[in-house]
């Protein structure tokens, strides 16, 4: 027999201002948040290569950035 309860699932792109819990009341089981971290990473990333070509170098740049150690370190080891 079919379940006729789908979960109702949304991805905020154009109502950036609805919260979880109002998403929750209005019936919705998973959020999506798509694209914000793309969208917040790139103007990060235009400030550090303007840093770098304003000094011709990164290291005024580099206390916006991570180790690539630290970054290697997010991948879960496979076993």
């Amino acid at each position: 027999k079919f379940d006729d309860r789908v979960p109702l699932v949304v991805v905020p792109s154009t109502y950036a201002q609805t919260t979880e819990d109002e998403l929750a009341e209005a019936g919705v089981r998973v959020v999506i948040y798509a694209n914000q971290l793309l969208r917040s990473a790139y103007p990060a990333m235009v400030e550090v290569a303007k840093s770098i070509l304003l000094h011709s170098r990164a290291a005024e740049a580099e206390e916006h950035c991570m180790f690539i150690k630290d970054i290697i370190n997010l991948i879960p080891e496979r076993n």
